[in-house]
């Protein structure tokens, strides 16, 4: 990661991106302005924000097995503290409470997660509409055992988390007919894994799946990846948003259209 080019790409992205509200899309002006409104609240987002604190004051050393290419300001290391990871890992306030009301505005049932970390934007999903099934992928077993135990904690029975590789989740978690509403893709930053993961999951997508990809300006090959995916036939609309992207697949958008937005700035200062 190039914190260089990381910062050279948001005044990129500041200067040439549209406010959050300015699309002529019904569909994606009322779910962008929904997503962004930071009225809308649960009541478990404190209690949620309460593990992420734990999590960033933990002094626990774990050993680390690392699947992905890291994360965007962390290194993995043979051995780790929790806090470190809890600093540069999980995607931040803004982004969970975004994904909370994702689900709670487009009613999906079922959600995949690629890259648990320590589970706070697992926790997010999880209540984002009445009946949510969350399948979440964590390739690490120390860092699984700490995710499946803030959402045992939580009381979320909605979440099963899958302790293994991505690949292997894919070839053995997935029923023929199983169809996925909400897509996050969270680890394995590099532009070859996107195009993988996307196309090895693309049977169990229809025209209504949403995808999330994080960390979009992780690095030029992330960029060059989210490019890719933006430029597929089937993409019919895509947010970018810089801190993550969405792409969308409904066959009734007017126009084939890639947006840059700027998400409101209160909502990206206001912690937990």
């Amino acid at each position: 990661m190039s914190r260089t080019y990381t910062a050279t790409q948001y005044l990129s992205h500041f200067f040439r991106s549209k406010r959050w509200d300015s699309f002529h899309s019904p569909f994606l002006f009322s779910l962008i302005t929904f997503c962004s409104d930071d009225r809308i609240s649960h009541p478990l987002f404190e209690s949620i924000e309460r593990k992420r604190r734990d999590l960033r004051q933990s002094k626990k050393v774990i050993e680390r097995h690392d699947f992905g290419a890291g994360t965007s300001y962390h290194q993995i290391k043979n051995t780790d503290v929790i806090s470190r990871i809890a600093r540069h890992a999980l995607s931040l306030p803004f982004q969970c409470r975004f994904l909370y009301r994702l689900v709670d505005f487009t009613k999906a049932r079922q959600i995949v997660e690629l890259g648990t970390s320590l589970g706070i934007s697992s926790a997010y999903l999880a209540i984002g509409s009445p009946t949510p099934r969350i399948d979440t992928v964590e390739g690490d077993p120390e860092v699984a055992n700490v995710a499946q135990e803030i959402f045992d904690q939580l009381r979320l029975d909605n979440i099963h988390l899958h302790n293994m590789t991505f690949d292997s989740f894919i070839a053995k978690g997935l029923t023929a007919d199983r169809r996925i509403d909400l897509l996050f893709l969270d680890g394995h930053h590099t532009s070859a894994a996107l195009w993988k993961y996307y196309h090895a999951l693309e049977p169990y997508m229809s025209d209504q799946t949403i995808i999330m990809v994080d960390d979009i300006y992780w690095s030029a090959d992330m960029t060059d990846g989210w490019k890719k995916l933006t430029a597929l036939p089937e993409v019919t609309q895509s947010v970018d948003c810089f801190h993550f992207g969405l792409l969308f697949f409904k066959k009734d958008f007017l126009n084939r259209e890639n947006h840059c937005i700027r998400l409101p700035l209160r909502g990206l200062l206001r912690g937990g």
